[in-house]
């Protein structure tokens, strides 16, 4: 099955993407498609603490099963003090 990801922030600047196309296994899960990403960019230096992940613009978990042509986001931390 095909995804995208889509890079914001941050994450934009360290890939020099907006956004990339996948094929995952079929049974792939958010936590397959992290694992995946973190190997492909390791400068994104990706912490599962710092990021809320989004499916088709909608909150989700790592545990979360991917379905073809999905949308997904790992929205950096915002924040200030």
């Amino acid at each position: 099955m095909k995804v995208s990801v889509q890079f914001h922030g941050v994450h934009r600047a360290i890939t020099r993407v907006n956004e990339i196309r996948l094929s995952l296994s079929s049974n792939a899960r958010i936590s397959d498609l992290f694992n995946h990403i973190e190997r492909t960019y390791p400068d994104l230096k990706l912490s599962q603490d710092d990021i809320m992940v989004s499916i088709n613009d909608q909150v989700s978990t790592m545990n979360h099963s991917l379905n073809p042509e999905d949308k997904i986001s790992f929205l950096p931390h915002i924040g200030g003090g």
